[in-house]
């Protein structure tokens, strides 16, 4: 039997208008010329990798694929349309689709042309397409990989999820980055660099926050233009709390408290009992 989505070790039969005709000896499929990588003879056995073309017809390559059934890897993203999905390249003349129902619901989270995305293949009405796989589909792969804390890690977003961000690294450890870890958004597939925090069972925790001492200027940067920006003064102080905090910045508050401490230090603000306020100088 011929297995879509597999390598499989079949014999030439003949040569045809458009390639060669393979079999395994009940079924035949057709090999383009372009798709062998050397002149072929009858009776010979080779390894072709099978899919399927725009006709749904198992056809094959002898180029090698990233993505074969079991065996999850990364492929590049080389196309995207919204409301239908990505593609992305598996080595074939016929890249594969993620659709929509594998990617997250908002588009700023697709990925975008260029990123690489971690996915298995499943087969779907006689056509391969291409999924993400999840936390658990990481850690079974038992990646034997140890980092050290405070290591810098090359990675990509595994998935978004409302407590923070999945990620998976070259050597295929899952790292958790916790919300109050990172600033911004980020999308499914991009790249980014993680410092680890902790190794735990086989997977780890990392920060995607730069180092504290660098992040601190950007936060008083950041407090110090909203006052600026409002006659100098802001209705937050040291005792507001998390969510009065997240409504005008997007920092954590502790992060507000260490950036709010240097300012007043640096005698640049001033507050009474509701308000801060930018010191004259």
């Amino acid at each position: 039997m011929i297995i879509i989505g597999e390598m499989n070790h079949l014999k030439v039969l003949r040569k045809s208008d458009l390639g060669y005709m393979l079999t395994d000896g009940g079924e035949e499929i057709l090999l383009h010329y372009k798709e062998a990588t050397s002149e072929l003879s009858p009776e010979q056995m080779i390894d072709v990798y099978v899919y399927t073309d725009k006709e749904n017809r198992k056809t094959g390559t002898m180029a090698q694929p990233n993505l074969r059934m079991g065996k999850p890897n990364f492929v590049q993203v080389v196309n995207r349309i919204d409301g239908v999905g990505v593609f992305v390249d598996n080595h074939t003349p016929k890249d594969l689709l993620i659709s929509k129902d594998y990617l997250p619901y908002e588009l700023s989270q697709w990925p975008v042309v260029g990123d690489m995305v971690f996915c298995e293949i499943k087969l779907k009405k006689n056509s391969l397409v291409a999924k993400p796989v999840n936390r658990f589909d990481v850690l079974a792969l038992h990646s034997e990989t140890a980092y050290q804390e405070t290591e810098l890690v090359s990675a990509y977003v595994l998935r978004v999820a409302e407590k923070g961000l999945g990620l998976i690294t070259n050597d295929l450890v899952y790292v958790f980055v916790p919300n109050a870890q990172f600033r911004g958004t980020y999308r499914l597939g991009e790249a980014v660099l993680v410092t680890i925090t902790k190794m735990l069972d086989g997977e780890a925790y990392g920060s995607l926050n730069e180092h504290k001492e660098r992040l601190m200027d950007t936060d008083k940067e950041t407090i110090l233009s909203y006052l600026k920006e409002h006659n100098g003064k802001l209705p937050l102080t040291a005792k507001s709390s998390s969510e009065e905090v997240e409504r005008f910045f997007q920092m954590s508050r502790k992060a507000f408290k260490r950036a709010y401490g240097a300012l007043y230090k640096e005698h640049l603000i001033d507050f009474d009992e509701n308000n801060t306020y930018l010191k004259k100088l």
